[in-house]
């Protein structure tokens, strides 16, 4: 074809040869997309399988935090746990941003009709991979011209600060373990530190393929296929799930060799009883437990006294699962100091004692308790719940006052109590209805609400400082508020009023939750631009007989977040 004059019908055929071979290499390119997003959905897939077995092994670390051998797993598990999440969720962020619609759902969904096969005319949901070819959208992200926007910034603050909190709790645990009077086999870590030096490494510049030098984001996102980032993001998440999992495995590992010895660094006698006996009372519910609960950590030889006394076994103790079962009954009120040894045999077959030391507390017939089942304070604005038990007193004729709270029953043992206004502590009251002589007293702590935790809601996600947010999400989203996750009561917050300033404009205030009133300043702004949030005003709600009753002026705590 090379040779001579070519004729139009056989330049009619070059052309179309040409047409043909740019049709074959755009397929190419659409069967590596896809390839590229099924790879990307078995890494998610494994990491689901991650996040599941290192909860489970936090499971057991908070189950055990009595237990000796699970110190540091208690001291640093949560740690490692709370910074992974946060870390895992604000790269989720940044795959939400390229997948979903500004209503949250994923706009590379679409549902395809079975042409033919077993499964004809089934309708499927399926992701268009081969439409996830542009790199604009992360590029916009990262980059201003050839420049780090200041998502980009942060993008590359959030993975060297992760690695670096994970080589600092490694770190400390050696240097913690290096200090210990006694040693014992220390936490083997070696995974980690390989993960970490292998996928957790920065560099402000990367040699490509071609020899020349980039900068570390141009290098692993810029002009990319958005597939090909996502799938690269997901990988990151993986790779943090990875190193979570193995953290977390390490503590289980040393916890697992210590667990073959029973000594007194590994093991520790705990009382499993009621706090409150009575004289007279049989007690044949209260357990001495030696470290780790099972069956076969069963005592070779046991020496304990109560006030001095001997116990006998068999008659006033029983040796079952694990545990030494009382069975006493004491004529006299007071604490009871039980002393004495529990004796394992060790390889040698010598025995090792495992010292015993507890109180147990009886009370004569006329004492009373009052339990908070919720909390140990009361709040104010909260119907707080105490449960009044009182053995001199018939149940039915408990009665329950306080000059600086509002008392009202809620049950056969139970009362709601809601303090007064101006009152740090209250007095509670517990009398006779038939027997005015029988008077009885207990004095309460009175706080008020926390500070609730503060967000912006928006697509049924809430977004914090750590996250940053979108200028449309900032316009449309609300001003959330939540309780701790250590405050017991359930409550609803609805946020009333707060001050809003973003960039150097002037402070406004806003009634409601919303921030259409300041729509106009913070589409004046430009990436990078902070928003703050202070003097959040909400009322609370909680459910009380039925009703929603309201707790006004409930404070949220004061935050910022960056326009992204």
């Amino acid at each position: 074809m090379a040779a001579g004059k070519q004729d139009s019908r056989q330049k009619m055929i070059n052309m179309m040869y040409l047409v043909f071979i740019a049709m074959l290499a755009l397929n190419i390119s659409k069967e590596v997309l896809a390839t590229l997003g099924i790879l990307n959905d078995d890494i998610e897939n494994s990491i689901k399988s991650k996040s599941e077995k290192s909860n489970e092994l936090y499971r057991v670390f908070a189950q055990n935090a009595e237990n000796p051998s699970y110190t540091f797993a208690n001291e640093w598990a949560p740690v490692i746990k709370n910074a992974t999440n946060q870390y895992f969720d604000f790269v989720q962020s940044l795959k939400d941003t390229l997948l979903l619609d500004e209503f949250g759902k994923n706009k590379y969904k679409k549902s395809v009709v079975v042409k033919d096969g077993p499964n004809r005319n089934d309708t499927l949901l399926i992701t268009n991979f081969q439409t996830m070819d542009k790199s604009i959208e992360l590029d916009d992200m990262f980059f201003e011209g050839n420049n780090y926007d200041s998502l980009g910034l942060v993008y590359v603050d959030q993975f060297k600060n992760y690695s670096t909190l994970m080589k600092s709790v490694i770190d400390s645990i050696v240097t913690k373990e290096n200090r210990l009077t006694v040693k014992r086999t220390p936490h083997d870590f070696s995974i980690s530190n390989d993960l970490i030096a292998r996928s957790f490494t920065f560099k402000d510049s990367v040699v490509n393929s071609e020899g020349t030098i980039q900068p570390y984001l141009d290098y692993n996102f810029k002009g990319f296929p958005k597939i090909a980032s996502v799938s690269k993001l997901t990988k990151l998440q993986s790779d943090i799930r990875e190193l979570e999992l193995q953290m977390v495995e390490a503590f289980n590992t040393k916890i697992l060799s210590d667990g073959s010895a029973v000594n007194i660094n590994t093991s520790k006698s705990l009382l499993n009883a009621k706090s409150t006996y009575f004289v007279g009372e049989r007690i044949n519910d209260a357990k001495i437990l030696i470290g780790r609960i099972a069956s076969d950590f069963q005592p070779d030889s046991v020496s304990i006294k109560i006030d001095n006394r001997e116990l006998v076994r068999g008659r006033d103790f029983t040796v079952e699962d694990g545990a030494l079962n009382l069975n006493l009954v004491f004529s006299s009120g007071g604490e009871k100091k039980i002393r004495g040894d529990l004796f394992f045999s060790d390889a040698d077959g010598n025995l090792e004692p495992i010292p015993v030391e507890q109180t147990l507390v009886v009370n004569n017939r006329t004492d009373f308790f009052i339990e908070i089942p919720r909390m140990n304070i009361l709040y104010r604005g909260l119907p707080n719940e105490i449960r009044v038990i009182d053995p001199e007193i018939s149940q039915n004729n408990i009665r329950v006052t306080s000059s600086s709270a509002n008392i009202s029953p809620s049950g056969s043992s139970t009362f709601e109590v809601r303090p007064k206004d101006g009152f740090d502590k209250i007095v509670v009251n517990v009398g006779d209805r038939t027997n005015s002589r029988v008077k009885k007293s207990k004095t309460f702590r009175v706080k008020d609400l926390p500070v609730m935790e503060s967000s912006i809601a928006y697509n049924n996600r809430f977004y914090t400082g750590s996250t940053g947010i979108s200028k449309t999400g900032l316009q449309r989203g609300k001003v959330a508020g939540k309780v701790p996750s250590d405050f017991d009561y359930d409550l609803t917050i609805e946020v009333t009023s707060f001050t809003f300033s973003v960039g150097n404009l002037p402070p406004i205030q806003i009634k409601g939750d919303g921030l259409r009133d300041a729509f106009s300043a913070i589409e004046s702004q430009s990436t990078g631009s902070v928003a703050f949030f202070t003097n959040v005003v909400s009322t609370a709600y909680f459910e009380s007989k039925g009703r929603r009753v309201p707790i006004k002026n409930v404070r949220v705590g004061d935050f910022s977040i960056k326009i992204r």
